[in-house]
């Protein structure tokens, strides 16, 4: 029996732990892992923009309704 059948065997609870156990784990490896050279150098081009323009941004309210027009 594959692992997948034997997880899904399991009870609701049981695999609600599951799958919490498998969060956390992926939490604690994504706080230690490194960001890419490419990905700095975007933050710190949105940071610069940020700072030479503060005003220049879209609330979150507007984030979402425009999000909902896509679907």
């Amino acid at each position: 029996m594959t692992e997948i059948k034997k997880i899904l065997k399991l009870s609701v609870n049981e695999r609600i732990h599951l799958v919490q156990t498998i969060w956390d784990s992926i939490a604690v490896d994504t706080e230690n892992a490194e960001i890419s050279i490419d990905h700095k150098k975007i933050l710190n081009e949105r940071l610069e923009a940020h700072k030479k323009n503060p005003n220049d941004i879209v609330s979150w309210e507007e984030v979402k309704k425009n999000a909902k027009k896509v679907l």
